[in-house]
């Protein structure tokens, strides 16, 4: 069940961390490093070597700035260029991979549903919802890298309630990790739902919010 009682009735947009949420990294992860040694394979070993140390740091890297607070400073050449890295080692699998199963239906659901629906990730996930046939989803995107913070600081949270001009109790976010979604959306003041922990499956997911519907109808 989930850990708080969320009043439907208030909620006007939703947005959606990306990377775990809306697609498995487990299973990206054995993806990636099949690409990578079939790479070696192919007598590529050195650049595929090279991608894999790179995006290692870079996560290690990440993981020290979210254990700061997330404050980050970064440069708009170094996340073109980190995308440029994606989108050659992670897209086909993402793009193989597809979506968590029920993901395309619930994201159709609640756009129709609420007023805005947004992409909230840490990281720039523009080719990676494109990869995944999701990109027209979403009304908004934000990334955490471009805006200087990553979760689980507030304030990408705060940048998007000033853009949709919400109050916090009026935005609903839905992730997949209590320590980063959950702790950046409820110091915003926001709700939040986790996966794996409010919820199991997207079906399950939609199941909560008509159950909270039929309470604030009676």
């Amino acid at each position: 069940m989930p850990s708080e009682e969320i009043d439907i009735g208030a909620v006007r947009a939703v947005s959606w961390d990306v990377d775990g949420t809306l697609y498995s990294p487990r299973s990206l992860t054995t993806r990636f490093w099949l690409a990578v040694l079939s790479a070696s394979l192919k007598g590529n070993a050195i650049p595929a070597w090279r991608a894999a140390s790179r995006m290692l740091r870079f996560r290690k890297r990440m993981e020290q700035v979210r254990a700061n607070g997330g404050r980050l400073e970064t440069d708009e050449a170094s996340i073109e260029e980190r995308v440029a890295l994606e989108q050659a080692w992670l897209s086909p699998g993402i793009a193989a991979l597809g979506a968590r199963p029920g993901v395309a239906t619930a994201l159709r659901d609640f756009r129709a549903r609420f007023e805005s629906q947004v992409a909230l990730s840490d990281f720039e996930p523009t080719h990676k919802l494109a990869s995944l046939g999701l990109l027209d989803r979403f009304d908004a995107i934000y990334s955490g890298e471009r805006l200087g913070y990553l979760k689980p600081s507030p304030e990408p949270f705060r940048r998007v309630l000033r853009d949709l001009d919400l109050q916090p109790e009026s935005l609903l976010h839905i992730g997949n990790r209590p320590e980063t979604d959950g702790a950046g959306a409820r110091a915003a003041g926001c709700r939040v739902l986790v996966l794996g922990r409010d919820f199991r499956s997207f079906a399950g997911l939609q199941s909560i919010l008509a159950s909270r519907d039929v309470g604030t109808r009676e």
